[in-house]
């Protein structure tokens, strides 16, 4: 889109059609397992989670946070365990009732800035894919600015769409664009358009981290698109994989995923 500098969907759902995906569809319908699945991740979850913390920390002018889109609370658990103070606003009942079991404040409601504004300001607002799902991201990061303390930060993770292995897939291997998937990714960013929108909307970029990419499992031959359960256990040599070097050579892991955007690939 030469208005945006990003891809979307068009035209987009509507607000009715976003409302009855995700208070009713989305962990019942669409993504039936995930519960389950969460669980079975959680501690590499939980790795993933303590690793942004402590970039967050680093920079973050204090410990106050916002999570938007807090799915299963896992998340605000981990940064309650290392000492933030953060509330979610996730619209799902199933996910919001499943957070509160772990101790966490959540709001059960659609993220407004409205909305948000008396829990605040925040030191950090964090987005775990978030950004692709919603209709308006320009005018999200534009709410999401004013309620940040001075100097705070917002960390957006969002998948890389369109990237050379997605692209190499596509148009040498046969492969459909799998990664297009409305109405729940309506936006689809790469490393190069995000960090654009990002500095146009006033933002400056303080880090950049891409992850082991599930693409290296399509290149090996393990197709697991629509193929659930290869697709997991594929998940999970990459988890396993990410747990040893976490383990092990966590200071190496890092900076490996530090060299992955110069790439455009994680």
């Amino acid at each position: 889109c030469e208005t945006c500098g990003f891809k979307h969907v068009t035209p987009l759902p509507s607000d009715e059609e976003l409302a009855k995906l995700y208070e009713e569809e989305f962990y019942t319908t669409t993504k039936p397992n995930y519960f389950a699945h969460v669980e079975e991740d959680k501690e590499w979850w939980n790795m993933h989670f303590t690793m942004r913390l402590e970039i967050l920390e680093h920079h973050a002018p204090g410990k106050k946070i916002l999570d938007i889109g807090s799915g299963p609370g896992y998340f605000l658990e981990c940064a309650k365990r290392c000492g933030w103070d953060g509330v979610g606003f996730e619209p799902s009942p199933q996910a919001a009732n499943y957070s509160r079991k772990l101790g966490v404040q959540v709001v059960n409601d659609f993220f407004t800035y409205e909305k948000a504004l008396p829990y605040g300001p925040f030191d950090v607002i964090y987005l775990e894919t978030v950004l692709e799902h919603v209709p308006y991201p320009i005018q999200f990061l534009t709410d999401i600015r004013k309620l940040l303390s001075p100097g705070g930060l917002v960390s957006i993770v969002s998948p890389n769409d369109y990237n050379p292995f997605q692209i190499l897939l596509k148009n040498q291997l046969g492969f459909k664009p799998w990664w297009v998937a409305p109405p729940q990714h309506l936006n689809y960013f790469n490393f190069d358009s995000i960090k654009k929108l990002l500095v146009r909307l006033g933002w400056s970029v303080t880090e950049c981290l891409g992850t082991i990419p599930m693409e290296l499992f399509l290149l090996s031959g393990d197709n697991y698109i629509g193929n659930d359960p290869l697709g997991r256990a594929c998940h999970a040599k990459r988890k396993q994989l990410e747990k040893n070097l976490f383990a092990h050579w966590k200071n190496e892991l890092m900076r490996f995923y530090q060299t992955l955007p110069s790439h455009g690939i994680g």
